[in-house]
């Protein structure tokens, strides 16, 4: 009995260090949601641990009962035959009584930790892959920003550059068109500035 009981605490125990060791915030939802699971299943181990106590105390009575049935078979035994063998039927009983009781008792420990450990295994895994898929989708968000960021850039540069490399020229046209030249009605730009040194 003892064994499930403890076998229930260290999973509650097991739940807050996996909580730990994946570094999972306490005051975050699945921290509270785990410190809630670890919570129930030492009450249930408490409830476990009670009843335990209960149905030992009911063999105890059981096994007294059956002690007093006992004696009475042997101060039977010394009248007659036939009482010799209606004690012997009344301690089998008690004994079957009291194994059937056990067995009851360790049945009753292993259902419900069979029945009840698969839940919380199951919501604690579900939980899991909640966390994990926001965390993939934080990372892909991350990503896009980042690719974005390099693009945008990208363009930026080229714009500078551009701009760079066309320095010279708009300069050229700014001088032009603060010199302006005017002939026969069109206007003229000087760009012999601009052309010397350049191989003819």
């Amino acid at each position: 009995m003892n064994a499930a009981v403890d076998h229930l605490r260290a999973a509650a125990d097991r739940l807050i260090e996996d909580r730990r060791s994946e570094g999972i915030e306490p005051d975050g939802p699945l921290g509270r949601w785990l410190e809630g699971q670890a919570v129930a299943l030492g009450a249930l181990a408490d409830i476990v641990d009670a009843q335990s106590g209960r149905i030992e105390s009911m063999v105890a009575r059981v096994t007294a009962a059956a002690d007093a049935e006992i004696a009475k078979v042997a101060a039977a035994t010394s009248q007659a035959e036939q009482a010799v063998r209606a004690g012997e039927v009344a301690l089998r009983q008690a004994r079957t009584a009291q194994i059937a009781l056990q067995v009851e008792q360790e049945s009753l420990v292993v259902r419900m930790v069979k029945e009840t450990l698969p839940l919380f295994v199951d919501k604690l895994q579900g939980e899991l892959v909640l966390r994990e898929q926001r965390w993939n989708e934080d990372v892909r968000r991350r990503r896009y920003a980042l690719a974005g960021l390099v693009t945008l850039g990208l363009f930026l540069g080229g714009y500078a550059f551009c701009a760079w490399e066309n320095a010279g020229a708009n300069s050229a046209l700014d001088q032009c068109m603060a010199h302006p030249l005017e002939a026969n009605g069109h206007i003229y730009c000087d760009i012999s500035s601009l052309w010397r040194g350049r191989p003819r």
